[in-house]
């Protein structure tokens, strides 16, 4: 039974025979009687304060988004209980059968004892100050952004399969130096561990924009003092409080404190951004994302927002009588992507690790022999990435090679190469959009004739398979005409650039 989006404030009484009961969005303050047979009760964003007695056979309970206070006995069959975004404070004893937890998003601060077959924990966004024992059977663990300080000797305990995600917790300096010291031996078999090198710190205030950004700008020999009062109109667009939030943890970063010349660099970037209202907009919306007590995450946030910056000034013209620099653009791009690409493998490999120091590591490290301008110049964690010397070598030389290799193909799917087409030749553009639209037209109609005389022509799956193959040859089509005027004006541009 299924009742969403209606006025009832009351159900009558439920059917003996009724096995899923699934209620949501609606004013319901109370429940009859559950029936003995229901597997299954799912309940979301409805005003219930409580709940009746739980049937024996009830395998499934999930009350999300509820003013519950307290639960009832759970029965002893119960495998899968989620009570995410409920104000409840406390648990009963769970059921030894329980294989799935979710609390995320409650004020609960402790746990009952777990049952030995949980195999997935859930316990984002809580003010849970420490955890209970781990059993060894647990698969998966949520315990992001939460309070904990230290954790159970238990978790190490855990299958090579399982996977810890600690992301945003105030872990103390001893416990991060026992989880390195540990998971770094050469013969751990423990579970894999994803964390943050955010330290505890408690929300700072948020500044309005145009103080944040005061601090940041420079006067330059054109214009001379810089005044940040023509940021105070921004104020009021979406995610300006976020972006003031990063400038701020901007300025406590490695670069801000030890990289001559960041501060002019980021003057530079932020005087676009005033100019620029697309360009803010987008970059305004990234911030969401990037305000943390961990520097790195900042300063990974700062580069991936210039890389954003680099695309939009070449869709926008910048490089339209610059060939070399849109080139030179691609190719940063390019690069990035395959360390992208090396970073999300090399994580795959590590027991404990901080995604973002790996992500940012490559970067940092290979900013100068990969000569990537948009990446900044120091990080603070490199040491907890797990990358190596070798990794750097190696990735560097997988980098390159593949540039080499690939880069003339790359970009002919790179959309600020389009851009700059569709202004230099914009008949010639508008001839090859026209034969893509009437290619894919023509070449369907065909294939769909065919269909109809081997009678597949109501076949779903052969009109899916008809459609992508179509597509993909038309797509090869649109290419091909693409390289012919991509070679206008990248002729001589596009030699391999490593020995």
């Amino acid at each position: 039974l299924h009742i969403e989006g209606t006025p009832l404030t009351a159900l009558s009484a439920l059917p003996d025979g009724l096995h899923d009961l699934h209620i949501a969005g609606i004013p319901l303050t109370a429940l009859p009687a559950l029936p003995d047979g229901l597997h299954n009760l799912d309940i979301a964003g409805t005003p219930l304060t409580e709940l009746p007695a739980l049937p024996d056979r009830l395998d499934t309970l999930s009350i999300t988004e509820a003013p519950l206070t307290e639960l009832p006995e759970l029965p002893d069959g119960l495998r899968k209980l989620n009570i995410a975004g409920t104000p409840l404070t406390a648990l009963p004893a769970l059921p030894d059968g329980l294989h799935n937890l979710d609390i995320a998003g409650t004020p609960l601060t402790a746990l009952p004892a777990l049952p030995g077959g949980l195999d997935a924990l859930g316990i984002t966004r809580t003010p849970l100050t420490e955890l209970p024992e781990i059993p060894g059977r647990v698969r998966c663990m949520d315990v992001i952004n939460t309070a904990i300080t230290r954790l159970p000797e238990s978790i190490f305990r855990l299958s090579p399969d399982s996977v810890v995600y600690l992301s945003d917790n105030p872990l103390s300096a001893r416990t991060r130096q026992t989880l390195l010291t540990i998971l770094n031996t050469w013969d751990y078999s423990g579970p894999h561990i994803f964390f943050s090198m955010a330290d505890s710190s408690t929300p700072r205030e948020v500044r309005p924009l145009h103080q944040a950004v005061a601090d940041w700008l420079m006067p330059t020999e054109d214009s001379g003092p810089a005044s940040a009062d023509s940021w105070q109109p921004f104020e009021q667009e979406n995610d300006a409080a976020s972006f003031s939030a990063f400038l701020d943890s901007l300025s406590e970063t490695e670069n801000s404190r030890k990289v001559p010349g960041f501060k002019a660099q980021v003057s530079s970037w932020l005087t676009q951004l005033a100019e620029d209202n697309e360009l803010r907009a987008k970059t305004f919306a990234m911030a969401t994302e990037a305000t943390s007590s961990c520097e790195d995450r900042v300063t990974l946030a700062l580069n991936r927002m210039k890389n954003v910056q680099l695309v939009h000034n070449a869709e926008k013209g910048v490089y339209d009588k610059n060939i070399p620099g849109l080139v030179s653009a691609g190719r940063e791009m390019f690069r990035l992507e395959k360390l992208e690409q090396i970073a999300r493998e090399k994580v795959n490999t590590l027991h404990f690790v901080d995604e973002i120091e790996v992500y940012l590591g490559y970067q940092n490290k290979l900013k100068e022999a990969l000569e990537l301008g948009s990446v900044t110049e120091a990080m603070r964690f490199f040491d907890v990435s797990g990358i190596t010397e070798s990794d750097l070598q190696a990735a560097e030389v997988q980098v390159k090679t593949a540039e080499n290799s690939q880069f003339r193909e790359w970009v002919l799917d790179w959309e600020p190469l389009h851009s700059v087409l569709k202004r230099s030749y914009p008949e010639d553009w508008e001839d090859l959009v026209k034969k893509r639209e009437y290619y894919y037209e023509d070449a369907y109609q065909k294939q769909f004739e065919e269909l109809k005389q081997t009678g597949l022509a109501d076949d779903v799956d052969a009109l899916r398979i008809t459609g992508n193959k179509v597509m993909d040859e038309m797509n090869m089509e649109f290419r091909a005409g693409i390289r012919i005027l991509a070679d206008k004006i990248l002729a001589g541009h596009l030699e391999a650039r490593w020995s």
